[in-house]
């Protein structure tokens, strides 16, 4: 029995990874007649938390309001796009197809036997914005389906999803040299347990000591205030830490701040390994900036709390206000 094909929309957007966005971008709006869009700067996971890994170029297509072109260059040397552009060199990195619905699609082209790089569809849970990668072994370079929500204007694009599918390109990289290994983040504080929980479990004082600034009460519960729409938040404390919990609708994220009691102090820490491995070395930098901001609140000695901790935490604040995800 013959199949029918795969029922594509129209072309969305393609990407280039190159050695010098600006240039490329550049050559296309002076000589080619395409127009820019925007510029968008993402971190994928090798930067520090407030700075970026990843320069995008959004230009529309020359005579077009709903197509784009993504000019794209790794800004750290272990950016996937910096080693992606080592290994494979500059050009087209993906195609980007419309299409109505992305599951049905998605299910059509399993059942022929063709690959993602991912599991799962990436979602945006504030636009709706679903996208995936077909495997690069099919034609030569990813090609991807997308599915835009009514929120999701053309030529547009979500930081969170633009990361997620960047690092679903992990295993057609050479492993890059390992770092050294990561210890959880943790601090001492010499105070009796319940008088560490007291603070911790207390979510209007969480922005004296993190960048989670915006708490507020709403309706009898609390909230995280975002750009993108409030964040119900739960914190639930028991005797040997506490669970902050963020949720949006069906999705939910917990992060855990262990602590244990010592003769002379209370240990509070963090184990890494809940956090995806592509974003621990960005997470361990500000959990250990939080902690330690934590300590002087808790020993009653803000002035403790250093200018460049004070820096990151206001460059974490922007970034989680900012975010579409959770």
């Amino acid at each position: 029995m013959t199949r029918t094909t795969l029922k594509l929309g129209e072309l969305d957007h393609y990407t280039l990874i190159v050695r010098d966005a600006r240039a490329v971008a550049d050559f296309h709006t002076k000589v080619l007649g395409f127009r820019p869009a925007r510029i968008q700067l993402v971190n994928a996971g090798s930067a520090p938390i407030g700075s970026h890994d990843m320069l995008n170029h959004v230009l529309w297509l020359p005579g077009s309001t709903e197509r784009v072109m993504v000019v794209t260059e790794g800004l750290t040397e272990d950016s996937i796009f910096r080693r992606y552009l080592e290994e494979y060199g500059a050009g087209v990195h993906h195609v980007a197809y419309a299409v109505e619905n992305i599951e049905r699609a998605l299910g059509e082209l399993r059942a022929r036997g063709v690959h993602t790089t991912s599991d799962q569809i990436l979602r945006d849970p504030v636009s709706g914005l679903r996208q995936i990668f077909l495997a690069r072994a099919h034609c030569g370079y990813f090609l991807e389906l997308i599915e835009r929500g009514e929120s999701t204007e053309a030529g547009t694009f979500v930081e969170d999803n633009m990361a997620a599918l960047a690092n679903t390109m992990q295993s057609y990289l050479t492993p890059a040299e390992q770092p050294a290994a990561l210890h959880d983040p943790s601090v001492k504080i010499p105070r009796p347990i319940d008088e560490v929980l007291a603070v911790m479990a207390d979510p209007f004082r969480l922005p004296h000591w993190t960048g989670h600034r915006m708490i507020r009460a709403v309706d009898g519960g609390v909230v995280e205030a975002r750009m993108h729409g409030d964040l119900a938040l739960s914190v639930v404390p028991d005797a040997t830490g506490v669970s902050y919990t963020w949720h949006r609708d069906e999705l939910s994220k917990t992060v855990r701040i262990a602590v244990t009691q010592s003769p002379d102090h209370t240990q509070v820490s963090v184990e890494l390994s809940a956090f995806p491995a592509t974003a621990r070395a960005a997470i361990a930098e500000i959990l250990a900036v939080e902690l330690r901001a934590l300590a002087a609140l808790v020993e009653d000695q803000p002035e403790r709390v250093s200018s460049a901790d004070r820096d990151r935490l206001d460059a974490w604040h922007l970034e989680l206000h900012q975010r579409r995800g959770l």
